[in-house]
């Protein structure tokens, strides 16, 4: 049962892996006028990511048969399972009993490469019409690296890309302070994660998503009194259905994938795992929070009280909603719930020294940080729960 040359090891992932990023970036600013200026800048980028090395079971452990050494890389640059009498290639990772994670050009084996070059930017312009107001509006490109899934079977998955157009503001009036910000966002071919075969972490591309959110927070300060109010609203929805294979480019993922004629089992007919329109997992759509401090000198020191919290709303955990059949995950995961956290504070400073009293979680929300199960084929569900109430005292000095 144990991987070749690795006794007692029933799988091994032993790979070398590189990520190479290079970048030149700048900004410049010009004044218009006193009131307006405006701001410009690019970044062009290259990034090179490699992988190549072992992963799977070994040659006579009959679950490996496809998963593992049987598509070690031969001479040929065809998998052992499908050019059994052809040599195996040699010159991968040391240690490992052959190379399936890997590419063979013209006879020599070389890694698996996700590489790419490009320019992503931003302008903006910013508009103080008095002392304490500022308006501005942002027009910016992000981006992120592609990669290699160490799952062999996996393919690369292509770089994505945000494109946001934002106007917010900045204003106070005497002791009070709002700011905020609305946005819209494109989100191109974004990449999300799942458990793949033999509950491996698989990178694959979506199509886009649409995200359109307003961020805001208030603050008041006066004497000792401070409040402290923030809130976000986000709606986050994919945009094209999602398809099982991810190089699958038509609308509606009906492609039909011939395999190996004399194996009908080997054909794949394509299907939508995710509905144009599905919301975004994780991101709940509402978030908010509120902070009320107030201080007061007591003896030849100050004293202070306070008190929080936090509100966010439920979210899915997969945006995957059809592995086949109609499963949908979420049927196992559920949703992440809703949650409401109180804090409170107590505290008294003097000199360099401050001690304080406090009470977290006051109401001991069982607040959900996620959900997963432990392995691609597992129904058991995980929950990972936030910090119960706690009680604490902390001293601390200033030097």
């Amino acid at each position: 049962m144990s991987v070749n040359g690795w006794p007692g090891t029933i799988w091994l992932t032993l790979q070398d892996r590189k990520d190479k990023d290079y970048a030149v970036f700048g900004e410049a600013e010009y004044d218009v006028t006193p009131q307006i200026t405006l701001i410009a800048g690019g970044r062009y980028y290259k990034f090179d990511n490699t992988l190549i090395g072992f992963n799977g079971m070994g040659q006579d452990n009959p679950v490996g048969t496809t998963l593992g050494y049987n598509r070690c890389l031969t001479v040929s640059g065809l998998e052992l399972r499908a050019d059994p009498t052809s040599a195996l290639i040699t010159g991968g990772v040391p240690g490992t009993p052959c190379t399936n994670v890997g590419t063979v050009v013209n006879g020599k084996l070389g890694p698996k490469r996700s590489e790419g070059t490009g320019f992503i930017h931003r302008l903006s312009a910013r508009w103080k019409p008095a002392k304490d107001l500022m308006f501005y509006a942002t027009w910016s490109r992000g981006f992120r690296p592609g990669g290699i899934n160490r799952q062999p079977t996996a393919p690369a998955y292509s770089p994505d890309y945000l494109y946001n157009l934002e106007a917010g503001w900045k204003t106070q009036f005497g002791p009070l302070i709002w700011n905020g910000a609305i946005y819209h966002q494109i989100w191109k071919g974004f990449q999300f994660a799942f458990l793949g075969a033999n509950s491996l972490t698989v990178i694959q591309n979506g199509r886009d998503a649409r995200i359109n959110g307003l961020e805001t927070d208030v603050s008041y300060v006066a004497g000792g009194l401070t409040l402290n109010a923030a809130m976000s609203y986000t709606d986050a929805k994919t945009k094209g259905a999602i398809c099982k294979a991810s190089f699958d480019t038509a609308p509606n993922c009906d492609t039909f994938y011939p395999g190996d004629p004399t194996d009908p089992d080997d054909d794949f007919q394509d299907f939508i795992i995710t509905p144009s329109g599905t919301r975004l997992p994780v991101t709940p759509k509402f978030k908010g929070t509120a902070t009320a401090r107030y201080s007061w000198p007591m003896g030849s020191g100050k004293a202070h009280v306070q008190g929080s919290i936090a509100y966010q709303g439920s979210a899915s955990v997969d945006v995957r909603q059809d592995l086949g059949g109609g499963f949908n995950p979420n049927s196992i995961y559920g949703r992440l719930q809703p949650s409401t956290l109180v804090d409170l504070f107590a505290g008294y400073d003097w000199r360099n020294y401050n001690f304080e009293l406090f009470t977290t979680n006051v109401f001991d929300e069982r607040n959900e940080l996620a959900r997963f199960t432990a392995c691609g084929a597992c129904l058991r569900l995980h929950i990972i729960p936030g910090r119960p109430r706690t009680f604490g005292v902390r001293v601390g000095a200033k030097f």
